[in-house]
């Protein structure tokens, strides 16, 4: 069987001249579009602040300062870049520079991900931490540190036990690379236990190739065995030894091997594809939510729109799909484009502009220069007029961001005070004075446009066509009451006693006695009836007959 959910379209002509003439129908609709857009905003301003942040990580990785904190990197992505190499071994001087790259990409892209998560503590390079001893007496940190290059350190700064490693990019090739690690260079990490970080690439083959090797191993030590070999079965378990530690101690690292030499070569190029990657998290991550919210006002919208016999129900199944993409596309860019701004604000050297990174001006700058290209689109393709287009301009943001960026002025201007009732009193007027300032030429013009483009015979168009409108509405309201009042007089009896009927048989637990009641009072409302008893819907349900709500 199929089911079809349809109604009847009722038409009233005075409805729809009342329509046609409320030329501010459209306007209505395009008002709910913009606070549907403001609202998705607004929920995206979370995910804005903590991916931006998230961001700001990777800024600060390129120029290896931290505006924000005031901390002083001892290398940047940009230095490292920048650094000298030798004519004649400068593939050699490369690479070796590259392994730095990779550790300045593996703290900026741990701690974006330690924001992003909510982790507590954050990862820093040995040299740009205060030199400290370890639960085994080792010494940690500080210029140049023998055994460890990355740890994690806790907001008071002190090392978080068991975080310290080494990374180690060596090697051309994971089967270089696997070869170099056994050597006697490297016994230091093995005796002392310490984790060693080689390339992502690299990881799966070298630990492939360590496999390998202690199978070989192990047959030999057990053909040593066999012959009574004993000199020649410890030589083999010692090598055994080693290849096992050194495979237990690997770590895979979040930088490539070729990662880290295009940060070398590239770095800020290397941060771009970075930073778009954090945006797309932030981008994925409010889709989610935009498609939820979009949808579920779509549904309500929809199923209204239905009930109302506006539309199909093909139809608005068919709008809630759109509607529910394009709220997932909104947030996306949304997130997107503001995480990105929001990283940008956060580490610049203007302590004005930090200060509006805290604020949710990334993200309204985003919706704010969307939705001015569409206004201003609308206006050069003649769709509004020089009047409306600074309207709408005015209504689409330009007075919450000045009062955004006022008021961070005034809070900046007290901050030194150290009272936190000042700062607020300070913030309130500052966003006052902001948004004076911010709308003051959107209201000139405004006025002076509406003076110009309204002229005395177009008010007066407009008041007869208001006027017009009134009557209209009121005398659609009188038929209306009428025709309820005349209708439900007609009907009472019949729908008090189908009530009666429906309540005596809930009581009873007489299931065709509801279902007959209910098909009377259907039959009152002018339903076509399908089913008065269980039987018959049971009939209906297995038949070819479509059921009708």
């Amino acid at each position: 069987m199929s089911c079809d959910i349809s109604r009847e379209k009722t038409e009233n002509p005075l409805a729809e001249k009342f329509v046609e003439k409320a030329w501010w129908y459209k306007m209505e609709e395009e008002h709910k579009k913009k606070t549907e857009q403001q609202f998705l905003a607004g929920a995206a301003a979370e995910a804005v602040e903590r991916f931006g942040s998230a961001v700001k990580e990777h800024f600060v990785s390129y120029s290896g300062e931290d505006r924000e904190t005031g901390a002083d990197p001892t290398r940047s992505l940009k230095s490292i870049a920048d650094s000298k190499t030798s004519p004649e071994y400068k593939k050699t001087n490369i690479k070796q520079q590259a392994g730095f790259s990779a550790e300045v990409k593996s703290v900026a892209r741990e701690n974006s991900e330690k924001i992003i998560k909510g982790t507590d503590g954050r990862t820093s390079r040995t040299d740009d931490v205060t030199r400290q001893t370890d639960s085994q007496g080792r010494s940690i940190g500080g210029t140049n540190d023998q055994l460890f290059d990355l740890v994690e350190v806790n907001d008071n700064g002190t090392i978080i036990e068991g975080t310290a490693r080494q990374l180690k990019f060596v090697g051309g090739n994971p089967k270089d690379c696997a070869a170099l690690l056994l050597g006697k260079k490297y016994d230091k990490y093995r005796e002392s236990g310490v984790p060693i970080e080689i390339p992502a690439d690299f990881y799966d083959q070298v630990q492939a190739d360590y496999a390998e090797r202690l199978s070989k191993l192990d047959k030999q030590i057990q053909a040593a065995q066999d012959k009574g070999d004993t000199e020649l079965v410890a030589r083999l378990k010692k090598q055994r030894n080693k290849v096992e530690t050194t495979s237990k101690n690997l770590r895979k690292s979040n930088v490539t091997n070729k990662e880290a030499l295009f940060a070398r070569e590239h770095p800020g190029l290397s941060t771009a594809k970075d930073v778009v990657k954090v945006a797309h998290k932030a981008g994925v991550h409010q889709a989610k939510v935009g498609a939820v919210i979009s949808g579920s006002i779509s549904i309500i919208k929809n199923f209204v729109a239905c009930a109302k016999g506006e539309m199909a129900p093909q139809e608005a199944a068919a709008e809630v799909v759109k509607d529910t993409g394009k709220g997932a596309a909104f947030s996306y860019a949304t997130a997107f484009s503001g995480a990105v701004v929001k990283g940008a604000m956060q580490n610049a050297s203007s302590g004005y502009i930090r200060a509006l990174s805290k604020t949710s001006l990334p993200a309204q700058i985003v919706t704010t220069t969307v939705n001015v290209g569409k206004i201003m689109k609308k206006f050069i393709t003649g769709e509004i007029t020089g009047a409306q287009c600074i309207e709408q301009l005015g209504e689409d943001g330009f007075g919450e961001l000045g009062a955004a960026m006022y008021g961070m002025i005034a809070v900046s201007a007290v901050q030194g005070i150290g009272s936190q009732v000042l700062t607020v009193v300070a913030g309130a007027a500052g966003a006052s004075i902001g948004y004076i300032a911010a709308v003051a030429v959107y209201k000139e013009l405004s006025t002076s446009l509406k003076e110009y483009e309204l002229a005395v015979e177009r008010r007066k168009q407009i008041e007869s066509e208001c006027a017009e409108a009134i009557v209209f509405i009121r005398k659609y309201r009188e038929e209306m009451i009428e025709a309820y009042e005349k209708y439900f007089t007609e009907h009472l009896t019949e729908f008090r006693s189908s009530m009666d009927a429906m309540d005596k048989a809930i009581e009873e637990g007489d299931v065709d006695g509801v279902l007959a009641s209910n098909a009377q009072i259907q039959s009152i409302l002018g339903h076509k009836i399908q089913f008065t008893s269980q039987r018959s819907f049971d009939e209906l349900m297995l038949s070819d007959e479509s059921f009708i709500l």
